[in-house]
């Protein structure tokens, strides 16, 4: 069993809210808003903590259940990818090249 713990500031919390946008979550998960995943999957990851701290398989599990995606880290590469490129900003993919 393999746990994450990732630091989760505020400006962390913000940029989900922009990448993870109502058309996106719509578009390719179950759920109409990410208010809605965070609270379908609060019993896998607390989100109001500063650190998130959630069992990768498990989460894992639910992305793949509920959305389009095999994985966390694919789901949230995805909407970053798609939000930059759209807003015309670089995304760190653009950066690594």
């Amino acid at each position: 069993m393999s746990f994450r713990y990732v630091d989760y500031p505020q400006e962390m919390r913000e940029l989900m809210e922009r990448i993870f946008h109502e058309d996106f979550m719509q578009a390719h998960t179950r759920f109409q808003s990410f208010e809605g995943f965070r609270y379908s999957s609060a019993v896998f990851v607390n989100w109001n903590a500063e650190q998130l701290i959630y069992n990768e398989e498990a989460l894992d599990n639910f992305v793949r259940e509920s959305t389009r995606f095999a994985s966390w880290d694919e789901m949230v590469c995805t909407a970053t990818d798609l939000y930059f490129r759209a807003s015309g900003e670089r995304s760190v993919a653009d950066m690594e090249e």
